[in-house]
């Protein structure tokens, strides 16, 4: 191994002979000797730059796509609502979602069935946490499953009304796999198609009208063991679907946890820890919730999918607290 005197003498003695340094630099024996010692962000410095300026490149646009998430969420007319459903993939909510605490879920090894349970003990065991819970007397005094039909809902969301052009305006569709332009679509099906003699389809779509908000709430409040102290979403969610296929895998874009009341049918739900939580926590989890029971899950923590089961069509109304 050549000294550093041995090395200034060599590059005096090239210099004697009328090497240059740029052609010393060629060799890999010279840059070697240069890089002895020296960390990798300062053997590697353009390296480095064209790390960072990637880093900028897409952590910028990420950012105004959080931001328009965060007032998309709100429910107000935007500019980006048309775009809703791309900036809602998996995609994208995977890139800009921070990475998970494993701590949270580690304890988590199976899904909890409670009865009368206590607002207080909610709040302190489960509200906040990411274990998985179906309450299973959620739906008490509620008339939504007795009401609650494709023909009821057709019937608050008829052509050109309000009501329904303000699903596409100012809240959110989603087909899934089904091919349906839309809720026009969905509301104009044929009764075959509707009885499951045709395709099978599946979809869902947010309520952010108020007079149709407060016609749907008629049947349906509040589940008990929520209390009033949490932050409640005014923004409720419709998912139907023939038995078959529902929401594929995919994370929620929300700020809290949810809860989906099933009214009727019955859906499994399957529960994936995210990548950094593998080997750490329980890496799947499957649970079946039938009419009349109520799941809560933290959907931005938990990937999940679910898939109708059984012979009957399945309806869910749900929100979100925070």
């Amino acid at each position: 191994m050549a000294t550093v005197d041995q090395f200034k003498t060599l590059l005096k003695n090239a210099e004697d002979l009328g090497i240059s340094w740029e052609q010393l630099n060629r060799l890999k024996s010279v840059r070697a000797i240069q890089n002895d010692g020296k960390k990798w962000h300062q053997r590697n410095p353009k390296v480095l730059y064209a790390g960072l300026v990637f880093l900028i490149s897409i952590s910028l646009p990420l950012m105004y796509i959080e931001h328009e998430l965060s007032i998309l969420a709100d429910s107000e007319p935007h500019p980006l609502n048309n775009w809703k459903c791309f900036l809602s993939s998996q995609a994208i909510a995977s890139l800009v979602r921070p990475p998970l605490d494993c701590n949270a879920c580690k304890d988590v090894t199976e899904i909890f069935y409670l009865k009368n349970i206590t607002q207080e003990e909610f709040l302190e065991k489960y509200a906040y946490s990411m274990q998985l819970v179906v309450v299973q007397d959620g739906q008490k005094g509620w008339t939504a499953s007795k009401t609650f039909s494709y023909e009821y809902f057709k019937s608050i969301y008829p052509p050109g009304s309000k009501a329904l052009t303000q699903i596409v305006d100012g809240c959110q569709f989603f087909s899934f796999e089904t091919d349906l332009d839309g809720p026009a679509d969905f509301f104009n099906m044929s009764q075959s198609r509707v009885e499951g003699k045709e395709d099978q389809w599946y979809v869902g779509w947010s309520n952010c009208e108020g007079h149709t908000a407060n016609e749907l709430r008629k049947h349906y409040k509040m589940p008990y063991f929520l209390s009033p102290e949490l932050d409640h979403g005014k923004i409720d969610w419709i998912y139907m679907g023939l038995p078959g296929p529902g929401a594929p895998l995919h994370i929620d874009r929300v700020p809290g946890a949810t809860w989906q009341a099933q009214l009727s049918g019955e859906k499994e739900w399957t529960f994936e820890a995210p990548p950094e939580c593998y080997g750490i926590c329980n890496s799947k989890m499957k649970v079946r919730v039938k009419a009349g029971e109520i799941i809560v899950l933290d959907g931005s923590r938990w990937y999940h999918e679910t898939n109708i089961i059984g012979k009957d069509l399945s309806i869910v109304i749900g929100s979100e607290f925070y």
